[in-house]
């Protein structure tokens, strides 16, 4: 005796849709370079603050300083996610966007929790490890397109 089974139609898989054209070379860079230069800044300002978080921690700053100086790259890292946040992306630039943003999110988180510096390292070791994701990500892209690198200090 043979039973066969029915499935009643369950087990039907829709075809995928097909893939996206590919991106052109000019649109995939001027995305990521907008994604870029709307970073920027956070990486411009980014060693006067880790100047003054030294001579902090070395007793030549004061706590009221730091904090000023902590607020004031805090609105520069706020302007950055805002202007990401508005920035298009597609495919894996929108992994990287995400990403930068996960990193900026991170960083503000830090800087909110000074001075107590349990809580600020382990939320600044986190943006420092999504940005360069976000970086590595897109020179990958780059690469595979064979579009010129960012600069390493692109994104910091």
């Amino acid at each position: 005796m043979l039973l066969v089974g029915c499935d009643h139609g369950k087990r039907r898989v829709e075809p995928r849709p097909p893939p996206a054209p590919p991106q052109s070379f000019v649109a995939l860079d001027r995305e990521q370079q907008r994604l870029v230069r709307d970073y920027q800044p956070v990486s411009a300002a980014l060693t006067g603050y880790e100047l003054s978080f030294r001579d902090w921690r070395l007793g030549l700053l004061s706590q009221d300083e730091l904090l000023r100086r902590a607020a004031a790259y805090r609105e520069v890292v706020d302007n950055a996610a805002e202007l990401i946040r508005g920035d298009p992306a597609t495919g894996e630039t929108r992994r990287a966007k995400r990403l930068l943003l996960t990193g900026l999110r991170a960083r503000r988180t830090a800087l909110a929790a000074l001075p107590a510096l349990a809580r600020y390292q382990a939320a600044w070791d986190r943006s420092v490890v999504n940005a360069r994701r976000a970086l590595t990500l897109m020179q990958d892209v780059r690469d595979r397109a064979r579009l010129i690198p960012l600069p390493e200090d692109a994104v910091s």
